[in-house]
């Protein structure tokens, strides 16, 4: 699916990508990691079709620069910052859904519904006077409702609460098997479930790609069972922006995390740790 050979990408005098070579299989599921400046985006941009390059890259058995327009009638990418569409939301998503066969209106809104978005309610608004998490769900939709054969991701749950980042994860375990997905996060432990390769950059170069086995489902749902010491008002905020639940009076709460999610909801919840007597998730 991608074939690069020596890639040389240059920016005022100073080497971005240094004779990078990287072979893609349909079906992989690919952490793209590394430091900031490693070349990651540069990498990205170059798949993309946005970037003239010296070395061999194909995409689909294409030149992404050339035949720019068949590369991206099957690839879907989403940055990790949103650019300043000046248009509505209703023109962006018309817009969008009229490049591919494969996306549908009622698949948009029925993503962005599944994230907490009610996108038909802002239709009418700006796409740029959008909230950060609003616009990433309405990215995140046009991009998974498309059903592209290559997904691309930066950091796509950055913005996202945790209710709309459960649903998020979800709706990635629902894409077909054989979709290549390329997912440039900084946080490996919060993709692991989703990935079957983890590939990582430094000054340039690939120094580390290897294989790993799915440690889980990636819409696998943890139960959890919260209970504190005394109803601390922002212990008690901070669970229900997890979507928890008081059940027998109000210091027992029950709710569930994606299995994704499971470091950063206890991390969350690391800083009332002196107000909580049990944390059980199964």
């Amino acid at each position: 699916m991608i074939i690069a050979k020596q890639l040389v990408k240059k920016f005022n005098g100073q080497t971005v990508l240094d004779q990078l070579d990287l072979k893609v299989a349909q079906g992989d599921r690919i952490a793209l990691i590394g430091a900031n400046g490693a070349g990651k985006t540069t990498l990205i941009r170059s798949i993309l079709g946005q970037y003239q390059i010296q070395g061999e890259l194909k995409i689909f058995g294409k030149d992404p620069r050339k035949e720019r327009v068949k590369v991206l009638e099957q690839l879907a990418f989403v940055p990790q910052h949103s650019p300043p569409f000046q248009m509505t939301v209703s023109e962006l998503v018309n817009f969008s859904n009229g490049l591919s066969a494969q996306s549908s209106l009622r698949a948009i809104i029925e993503i962005c519904s599944a994230m907490g978005l009610d996108i038909e309610a802002h239709f009418k608004k700006p796409f740029v006077k959008l909230s950060g998490g609003m616009q990433q769900k309405v990215l995140l939709s046009l991009a998974l409702s498309k059903k592209p054969a290559l997904l691309i991701m930066d950091e796509p749950a950055a913005n996202l609460d945790p209710a709309g980042r459960k649903a998020f994860f979800h709706e990635l375990s629902k894409l077909d098997e054989k979709t290549t997905i390329i997912l440039s996060s900084h946080r490996v432990d919060e993709v692991l479930s989703l990935i079957n390769r983890i590939v990582e950059m430094d000054c340039g170069k690939i120094v580390v790609d290897e294989r790993i086995g799915r440690l889980s489902a990636a819409n696998e749902q943890l139960s959890c069972h919260v209970e504190l010491l005394e109803e601390h008002p922002s212990a008690l905020k901070k669970l229900k922006e997890w979507d928890f639940k008081a059940i027998d009076g109000p210091l027992i709460y029950q709710g569930s995390i994606a299995g994704e999610d499971r470091l950063r909801f206890i991390n969350s919840l690391s800083h009332y740790a002196n107000y909580i007597k049990k944390l059980h998730i199964n």
